[in-house]
């Protein structure tokens, strides 16, 4: 009989342990980052072809020719 409040008094740390929240802030060296325009970030190692960095109507073709290949019902060239 005895087990039974220790067993609970357990349990109940244990879900209540999970009700935590983590601390979203950024830390005092962490460096923040402006935001930039899509089209003119070019720091990432995946360029896709035909598009010219920095340069927003290549940007705007491109998701333009991305999109319809998703398009089932868009012509194939």
């Amino acid at each position: 009989m005895m087990r039974l409040p220790i067993l609970l008094a357990v349990s109940m740390a244990l879900v209540l342990s999970a009700c935590g929240e983590k601390v979203q802030t950024i830390p005092a060296g962490g460096a923040k980052k402006a935001d930039a325009r899509a089209f003119e970030i070019v720091d990432n190692g995946y360029l896709a072809p035909g598009w010219t960095p920095g340069n927003e109507p290549s940007w705007d073709a491109q998701l333009k020719a991305r999109t319809q290949a998703q398009n089932d019902f868009a012509p194939r060239k």
